[in-house]
């Protein structure tokens, strides 16, 4: 392998090297390079002839065929030959590999002309992106039906990985006025409708081979059905050419984020609704969120953006809690994180200089981020607890309950003030709005925290877990109101934030009273004890 890549690379030097310095003509540049990969190609026929099992033999044959598809490439820019012309005899020389790895059996061959070729075509390409890119492109098209084979999965990742990370770079670094960003676009959306046609074609080609291959003792049936594993190593693909079409969406103007986003993420939902097997769906689920958050990146800013990407996160923590889908869970997690440091931000308000319409917006956005991220601790809990053992099932999902409640008194002061910032430009009341927003978060905060407490009142472990956090949280609210509020605050609210802090804190002691006296386990004392049972 190492002679390999040593010997393409000397190729694609030699093909670089001639062309700086005019050591060769450019004819005799190509037909030096055809000469070498055909003598390879020769030499590989006759050692695998005769010693089948002879690994030098595979490796000659894809050095062999990658040198030929550099040399087709190299002809575009040294001897000028139209690209069209050049694609349709680099496309014959892949299927002709194609056809000797298929003949071979052996899926090296394969896999050593494919990343020879895809690794080095930017080299030879004469630093013209549109060429490299639809060698690339083509090379990645006429491979596929390579990868319909059971346990060809190397080759799969192969054959497209380069050409995806390759164009990820040219469709990232390319302007917004450059004249070959529309090509660029149009190859992204050929890998993208790629791995599609890949899924729909699999049972199908996979009957064809079953045709034309050996007979197998098993049924015809077992042998045309695709594996569980080829079925999931081509799901993964999905995502993965979806890649440059989602950063094209992300750096286009608006409109054409919208243009080309939009449809990627309405095939991948359609997908999802049709798909037989988890790991399609799961990926389809991927790619959805890839085409609906492109869309804000691209068009949006500030509030409006983060709005989106939170309420985007919402719907898909909703799916996973009505499909069961882990990666829609993922999906939220990842926009949580995204959307809590700018959460963090907000926590002392709007910024000045704003009209009503942003401070409304920057309120909205604070809640669906705090609702987010809530909802995304809670979920967790419930998966947690379903991979714990059951002794430890009500802990798992306490602990996450209760880190979703922290989470969400710690957001929620910047949506309270936002909100009475925007009631007081619109209405004139109250008059201070920041310190009403503060008082208002210490009575909203201890309502959640009196929920908790609530819903905590059983004998249980778990129960006794959210309880002592609970009391830990109450706890942290009246240092709050004793050392901050009391300074910070003043006149009405503060009254109001004492007295409402104080009767709910009554409430809840008359609440958890009265269950105390209700439990099982509770016995009377005094009086109660000799009383007679009516």
């Amino acid at each position: 392998m190492a002679g390999v890549v040593v010997l393409l690379a000397g190729v694609a030097m030699l093909l670089v090297l001639a062309a700086q310095h005019g050591y060769f003509g450019p004819l005799a540049r190509v037909i030096g390079c055809a000469v070498l990969a055909v003598g390879l190609l020769i030499i590989a026929a006759v050692v695998h002839r005769r010693e089948p099992d002879n690994a030098g033999a595979l490796a000659l044959a894809g050095a062999g065929l990658a040198a030929g598809y550099l040399d087709v490439t190299a002809m575009t820019w040294l001897l000028d030959v139209p690209v069209r012309p050049a694609m349709v005899v680099a496309g014959v020389v892949a299927l002709a590999g194609l056809a000797l790895a298929w003949w071979w059996d052996t899926q090296i061959v394969a896999v050593i002309a494919t990343v020879g070729a895809l690794v080095l075509v930017p080299v030879v390409a004469g630093g013209d992106a549109l060429t490299a890119t639809a060698f690339l492109v083509l090379l990645t098209l006429v491979t596929a039906p390579a990868s319909w084979r059971d346990g060809w999965f190397v080759l799969l990742g192969c054959r497209i990985l380069p050409t995806v990370l390759t164009l990820v770079v040219f469709v990232a670094l390319a302007g917004a006025q450059d004249p070959m960003v529309p090509r660029l676009r149009l190859a992204a959306a050929l890998l993208a409708a790629l791995g599609y046609a890949d899924h729909w074609a699999l049972p199908a080609m996979r009957r064809v081979l079953a045709r034309v291959g050996p007979r197998s003792e098993e049924s015809t049936e077992r042998v045309a059905a695709p594996t569980a594993s080829t079925l999931d190593a081509h799901a993964l693909s999905v995502p993965v050419l979806a890649l440059p079409l989602w950063v094209a969406a992300m750096v286009a103007p608006a409109g054409w984020a919208a243009l080309l986003a939009l449809p990627l993420a309405a095939v991948a939902a359609v997908h999802w609704w049709t798909a037989k097997f988890p790991t399609m769906a799961a990926c389809c689920t991927v790619v959805t969120a890839m085409g609906l958050s492109a869309v804000p990146v691209a068009a949006l800013d500030g509030s409006t953006r983060m709005l989106s990407l939170a309420l985007m996160g919402i719907v898909f923590a909703i799916l996973h809690r009505l499909s069961g889908q882990l990666p829609a869970l993922v999906i939220a997690a990842l926009l949580a994180l995204i959307g809590l440091p700018d959460g963090l931000t907000r926590v002392g308000g709007p910024g000045a200089g704003l009209d009503v319409g942003e401070i409304v917006t920057a309120a909205v956005t604070g809640l669906a981020e705090l609702g987010l991220v809530v909802l995304v601790l809670v979920l967790l809990g419930e998966v947690a607890a379903v991979h714990s053992s059951r002794p430890h099932q009500g802990l798992a999902r306490s602990g996450w309950t209760v880190a979703g409640v922290a989470a969400g008194c710690l957001l929620l002061q910047g949506p309270v003030i936002a909100a009475c910032t925007a009631l007081t430009a619109a209405t004139g009341f109250p008059s201070d709005a920041e310190v009403a927003g503060r008082g208002v978060t210490t009575l909203l905060m201890a309502v959640v925290v009196t929920g908790l407490l609530l819903r905590s009142r059983g004998s249980d472990r778990a129960s006794a877990a959210r309880r002592t956090s609970g009391y830990v949280l109450m706890g942290v609210i009246l240092v709050k109101l004793c050392l901050y509020d009391l300074v910070v605050l003043h006149g009405v609210i503060r009254v109001v934030a004492f007295i409402g802090v104080g009767l709910l804190m009554l409430g809840l002691a008359t609440v958890y009273s009265r269950s105390l006296r209700s439990m099982p386990h509770a016995r009377p004392s005094g009086d109660e004890a000799t009383r007679p049972q009516r």
